[in-house]
């Protein structure tokens, strides 16, 4: 229970603390990770990831301390929302369903990178840590300013320079 109300707590800073923009009308959202990739800003992709012959809506994710492209895809479905988070060297979902957000490996269907290459760069212990990160519904660019938080803490150290 005190996990819980750890992480809920922590749910709320990021969101009330960190974005402060909306991403509207070709502005950003921006906020600060808190991390040592440092400042995020996410802007709608001029290139959009196609799955299953569907063009997805998709976000460009940048970090200050990290000059790797990051995309953010988001699946519609019926009782759910899929976050597709994907860079050249690793890849996973966060998904909200009933207004439960956390992160999940990714589903095979939307996979593009070996299982095994992204459990190789995968820290469990984030991984575990996020599986659950908050309990009540947010707008989209909320849980994109979640993904830009937690994100991080989901690579091993030891490929955070890489990533």
């Amino acid at each position: 229970m005190k996990t819980k109300l750890v992480l809920f707590t922590l749910c709320l800073a990021l969101i009330s603390g960190f974005a402060n923009a909306k991403i509207k009308d070709g502005k950003a959202l921006t906020g600060n990770s808190s991390s040592d990739f440092g400042r995020y800003t996410i802007t709608h992709s001029d290139a959009p990831i196609v799955c299953n012959d569907q063009v997805l809506e998709t976000y460009d994710l940048k970090y200050e301390n990290n000059g790797n492209d990051i995309k953010i895809a988001v699946v519609e479905e019926k009782k759910c929302r899929i976050f597709i988070v994907r860079s050249d060297e690793f890849e996973v979902q966060y998904t909200c369903t009933n207004g439960v957000f956390g992160v999940k490996k990714l589903e095979k269907r939307f996979q593009e990178i070996p299982e095994a290459e992204v459990n190789m760069k995968l820290n469990r212990v984030g991984y575990y840590a996020q599986r659950v990160i908050c309990q009540d519904k947010k707008t989209k660019d909320d849980y994109l300013g979640l993904i830009a938080c937690y994100l991080p803490d989901l690579i091993k150290e030891d490929y955070q320079a890489n990533f």
